[in-house]
């Protein structure tokens, strides 16, 4: 390819829209007024010549850059110069303060080692010791019992306890100081707290409910030491039994506030009504137990949220040889404890004054109201306690007594019994025994026993109080005749049912009373059954067909059989209907109850019609007498109307 090819390529091969042709374009465009063969020449040669001149420029600027670069090179020695003489003193210097700087710094050390030893004792000191005023406020005496003082005792029971830490450490040294040291505070603490509220307790005064809550709280913290906590509860309950007591005579014979007031109204006063004065003790004791019950809870538990039985148990997990706590149940026993003074001498009055009276009824009676408040009692304290146990043996004894008092009675009326009354009523002691057992059983109603255990119950007293009588009955009865006898016993036992049927713990008894009058009422049917059978004539013609044999001989061949004998016979019966009844109603005219004397000739009647129906169906069947009806002319239905 020719050159001019090779620019015309090149030429066309540029691309004008670069930024440095156009540069380019721009310079020559200012350079080339003309585009001439010698302008372009020239152009050439100018640029050169400018090239040239700049390069020179360029030599000359840098002649001067490496005149000052030899100057900073002097400059530059002569700073090693001196920073190598520096390095040399600095070196010496160094050699001659590194232990001054060590010992610096290891006194630095020491230092921070001393300010945090310092801060851990200064924090020790004041978790682990305390100060002298602070000991003198817990253990002496002199100083109150105040809130000071249970701050102080609080933060030495921390202290104690916190001392278990340092016993984990392996240094037990200090551990071990504290803990005695504490020990010994605590100990000297509550000594005092314990000396402290034996002096309130002798001048508290349980009938003022508000009691001091300082009390209340020296309670609480006492109570972590179960041992000085009953100690202080015996002492307390000392001075509670005296004051009791005290109130229980002045109950009985007033005290002399108001004896001097003139409203004194002394227990004493009723001595001559036994049931009023025992049922006024039994009160007053109950109104005692229970404001000694609330006194107590305002005392020991309420306000407290039961803090004093949390802190029983606290301390009882210390003693692991102690049994558990029971707030409730402790309280009700210090409650018990604290009446035992007023139950000797309520005791012997109430006894003195049972023996002293032969009524077995009133005996019974006592023994009720000591069941009722014995039962109201229970409720209060719980079954095992020393007033329940008294409260037990007083029933027992008023009950014992009410046995000794039947059984005397039961031997006079055994030993002079009377002679059974012309109308053969129940006698006199009978009646008498059961007008004091109905007021036995209105005694027993009112009781507190419960409704399944009463009959039970009662049957024992039943078997003191009615039996002996009924007994004496029946030895009156052997000297009579069949059917007064049996007419006397039937009273006896009516009238004695009718008794009973009054209350409802009675059923088992009544059953048996039943027995017995069904066998004397079954006793007097037969009697006016063998009665009417005679009185009408029947009695031979029921023997005769007894024996009669009907293969060997018929009716008519048997004597009582004969139509003379059955028209006797039938005559004699027509006499008799007509006044059955009355015949009959005279037979047990002594017999006092309407009613059974109604049943038993309703009995003995219907006995009578059956055997007459048998009569009259032989006599008119087929191996019967001929023209019976002639001679026989009554009906059974004849005789049902007239026996009705």
């Amino acid at each position: 390819m020719d050159p001019v090819s090779q620019k015309l390529t090149s030429i066309l091969s540029a691309s004008y829209s670069d930024a440095d042709i156009r540069d380019a374009l721009s310079v020559l465009d200012s350079r080339l007024s003309q585009n001439t063969p010698d302008s372009r020449r020239q152009l050439r040669i100018d640029v050169q010549a400018d090239v040239i001149q700049t390069n020179a420029s360029i030599i000359h600027e840098f002649t001067k850059i490496a005149e000052q670069l030899k100057q900073i090179g002097s400059a530059l020695n002569v700073m090693n110069k001196a920073c190598q003489d520096m390095r040399q003193h600095i070196s010496a210097a160094s050699s001659e303060t590194a232990p001054i700087l060590e010992e610096a710094n290891t006194l630095m050390t020491q230092k921070q080692q001393v300010e945090t030893k310092e801060q851990l004792l200064s924090a020790f000191t004041e978790h682990f010791v305390v100060s002298d005023e602070d000991i003198y406020i817990l253990t002496s005496s002199a100083e109150l019992v105040d809130d000071r003082f249970f701050q102080i005792l609080g933060r030495v029971k921390a202290i104690h306890e916190d001392c278990q830490v340092l016993l984990a450490n392996e240094n037990q040294r200090a551990g071990l100081e504290i803990m005695e040291q504490m020990t010994k505070h605590l100990h000297a603490a509550f000594q005092k707290l314990y000396r402290w509220i034996q002096r309130e307790f002798k001048h508290l005064s349980l009938e003022n409910h508000q009691v001091n809550a300082g009390i209340r709280r020296a309670l609480r913290v006492l109570a972590e030491r179960p041992t000085l906590f009953q100690s202080c509860l015996d002492f307390f309950s000392e001075a509670r039994r005296k004051i009791l007591l005290q109130s229980f005579f002045d109950a009985l014979t007033g005290s002399e506030q108001e004896i001097a007031s003139g409203v004194a109204k002394p227990i004493e006063l009723y001595a001559h009504d036994p049931l009023r004065y025992i049922g006024d003790m039994l009160a007053w004791l109950h109104s005692a137990t229970v404001s000694e019950q609330e006194a107590l809870e305002v005392l020991f538990i309420s306000g407290e949220e039961s803090s004093i039985a949390k802190s029983i148990e606290t301390g009882l997990a210390s003693e692991p040889w102690e049994e558990g706590f029971n707030a409730k149940e402790s309280l009700m026993m210090l409650v018990d404890k604290n009446l035992e003074s007023v139950c000797k001498p309520l005791k012997s009055r109430v006894e003195q004054v049972i023996a002293s009276h032969d009524d077995s009824t009133l005996a019974f009676r006592i023994s009720n109201l000591i069941n009722f408040y014995r039962l109201t009692f229970e409720k209060i304290l719980g079954k095992e306690s020393n007033l329940l146990e008294m409260m037990r043996n007083m029933e027992q004894f008023a009950l014992r007594q009410f046995q000794n008092n039947l059984q005397d009675h039961v031997r006079q009326v055994q030993a002079d019994l009377p002679q059974v009354p012309q109308d053969l009523s129940p006698p006199e002691f009978l009646q008498d025994a059961l007008k004091e057992l109905r007021l036995l059983m209105l005694s027993y109603d009112s009781s507190l026993t419960p409704p399944a255990e009463k009959e039970a119950e009662f049957m024992a007293i039943l078997v003191e109080a009615l039996d002996p009588y009924l007994k004496g009955c029946e030895s009156l009865s052997n000297d009579l005749r069949p059917p007064l006898s049996h007419i006397f016993m039937t009273n006896c036992l009516l009238a004695s049912k009718a008794t009973l049927e009054q209350f409802s713990f009675t059923k088992a008894r009544i059953a048996s009373l039943d027995n017995s009058l069904e066998k004397h009422i079954t006793a007097l049917v037969a009697h006016i059954h063998i009665y009417t059978l005679e009185s009408s004539g029947l009695q031979p013609l029921l023997q005769a067909l007894a024996e009669w044999d009907r293969k060997s001989a018929p009716l008519s061949q048997i004597p009582e059989f004969s139509p003379h004998s059955l028209s006797q016979i039938s005559q004699k019966l027509d006499h008799f209907l007509p006044s059955a009844l009355m015949d009959a109603q005279n037979q047990l005219q002594k017999l006092l109850s309407p009613k059974t004397v109604s049943t038993i000739i309703q009995q003995a009647s219907d006995a009578f019609i059956n055997e007459f129906a048998t009569v009259e169906q032989v006599l008119v069947g087929d191996d019967g007498i001929e023209f019976a009806r002639a001679i026989w002319p009554r009906t059974t239905e004849e005789v049902k109307v007239l026996l009705s």
